[in-house]
């Protein structure tokens, strides 16, 4: 175990594979009585080393636990949770193929259930946003504002061009709009992602996200700044936008479901802002206990670079439409 700097609590690095079968669950294993956590249910791995790479770790882990060998993964997800007596800092790893019979070497129970039924179950607190975000498009588009381009009906464009390009998770953003406009936009704008089986937040007060029938709410710096408590029940999303270590904390303390952290490179809209390039994104992501979409000068094409460096997806304006 290692102290981060500024931390109270030691922090233990884990890593965790995702694992599917023929019918698309995913593998949960169950704590065994006297370790930290029994009786809940995980994703299968453990404890990595100081010698190993995260890669590595889980390799072994799920041969010591699995009795597999794994042949390819991918890094998916990372975030960091902070129990009352630890730090607990999780890399998640698609695993795309392994070879061997799955069972559990150390006794364990295993269960193959789906993201619905993993709903139901006991889970450590830091697997929660994990589970939610088995249900988020790993590319968030986010809207240029009406005044931008030629009116709304130019915003409804861009969104077809993006739902072409395979994307399935939205912002609305129209800060140049009043609250008629944005509803009559809103009402069009949450029909077409209906129809393609598309979420979408609205960027605004979170009262606005039932009256238009969106799937949640975006908040902006200062609208995380401004709530108390988590704006919306869990029937919604709830993100945020952050640019610091004290917004992914916070956010992670209200309990939102994922945030956009930027801006990663420098973009037109926000020239004269620091960078923070892909290593000052990865040393802010360690403080999230929430899943992280890069923001500001990324591309859909981004996407294994964020993961790489500890995000979830990567979100956007211009390249996305």
């Amino acid at each position: 175990m290692k102290r981060e700097a500024g931390w109270s609590l030691e922090l233990i690095e884990v890593v965790a594979g995702v694992l599917r079968d023929a019918r698309g669950r995913i593998l949960l294993t169950q704590r065994p009585p006297g370790k930290h956590l029994a009786g809940t249910w995980e994703f299968p791995g453990g404890k990595r080393e100081s010698n190993e790479t995260g890669r590595e770790a889980l390799g072994r882990e799920l041969a010591e636990e699995l009795g597999i060998t794994v042949r390819s993964v991918r890094p998916w997800l990372a975030l960091t949770h902070h129990y009352p007596e630890i730090a607990v800092r999780l890399q998640l790893y698609t695993v795309d193929g392994w070879r061997g019979e799955l069972h559990g070497r150390e006794g364990q129970a295993l269960s193959w259930v789906t993201v619905e039924e993993m709903n139901a179950l006991p889970m450590p607190a830091a697997d929660r946003p994990i589970v939610r975000a088995f249900g988020l498009g790993d590319r968030y588009a986010i809207t240029p504002d009406p005044g931008d381009l030629d009116g709304c009906d130019a915003i409804l464009d861009w969104t077809r061009g993006a739902l072409e390009r395979g994307i399935r998770l939205f912002q609305l953003r129209a800060k140049s709009l009043d609250d008629v406009a944005l509803a009559d936009l809103a009402r069009d704008f949450g029909a077409l992602l209906a129809d393609a089986d598309a979420r979408w937040l609205i960027n605004g007060p979170p009262e606005l996200a039932a009256a238009s029938g969106a799937d949640g709410v975006h908040l902006d710096a200062a609208g995380l700044d401004r709530v108390t408590a988590r704006p919306l029940s869990g029937d919604y999303l709830v993100a945020a936008s952050c640019h610091d270590d004290a917004g992914l904390v916070r956010a992670g303390e209200l309990g939102l479901d994922f945030v956009t952290l930027s801006q990663v490179r420098t973009t037109l809209g926000h020239p004269r802002a620091t960078a923070l390039g892909w290593e000052g994104f990865e040393r802010l992501c360690h403080s999230s206990p929430l899943p992280v979409y890069a923001l500001g000068g990324v591309a859909p094409g981004d996407l294994e670079q964020s993961r790489e460096h500890g995000g979830f997806g990567v979100a956007g304006i211009r390249a996305f439409g």
